[in-house]
């Protein structure tokens, strides 16, 4: 009985770091689409800037 429960621990174990592994995977993945929406608006003010004379 006993190397069942450490089988069910150790399982236990690896869907939490899986889980954790997946919830930050898919928080980078938003944090970088993010990124580079902010980056291309930016890029597309400045280019506004610089086509309109001052």
């Amino acid at each position: 009985m006993k190397p069942l429960v450490w089988l069910g621990i150790g399982l236990v174990v690896a869907w939490a770091i899986l889980w954790l592994g997946i919830k930050m995977a898919v928080f980078a993945v938003h944090l970088l689409l993010l990124i580079g929406v902010a980056m291309i608006g930016w890029g597309l003010l400045q280019r506004r800037r610089a086509d309109t004379p001052s």
